[in-house]
């Protein structure tokens, strides 16, 4: 393992990332770009039919938005592996609040990277999913 620092040490936390309420026109967008069909996430009917209050954000739509923060916090990374688990879903229109920490700092191929924990919480501060993500620095 190499001795020289690393831009992001084990136990660096970075800033909290909020998203703004998720609207239904990005929800639909989302939908439409990725070819996600399930009425679950743009229509109330088909929610509430499955025991949802209403419809929910797409997965990979928040995803995506874990994508954004780690863009934002490591622009210099370059993300070899994101994984992740989903808890509960996030109502269309709630905030989303992403935060992360460095749960690992160590060197492949001659170059540091970082392992990220990421939890992702929606806007009454539920965890709705975690995340791993490998960031070559």
């Amino acid at each position: 393992m190499s001795t020289e620092a690393h831009p992001a040490p084990f136990g660096t936390t970075y800033p909290d990332r909020v998203f703004p309420g998720i609207a239904m026109d990005r929800v639909r967008a989302y939908a439409a770009a990725s070819g996600d069909d399930n009425p679950i996430h743009v229509d109330e009917a088909a929610a509430r039919s499955i025991g949802l209050e209403g419809p929910i954000v797409q997965g990979m739509l928040l995803m995506g938005l874990v994508d954004t923060a780690l863009a934002e916090w490591l622009p210099q990374g370059t993300t070899v592996k994101l994984s992740t688990r989903f808890a509960l879903p996030v109502a269309v229109g709630s905030p989303v609040t992403i935060a992360a920490r460095v749960v690992r700092a160590d060197t492949e191929a001659g170059r540091p990277r970082a392992t990220l924990r990421i939890f992702v919480r929606d806007g009454g501060g539920k965890a709705v999913a975690l995340a791993e993500a490998v960031v070559g620095l």
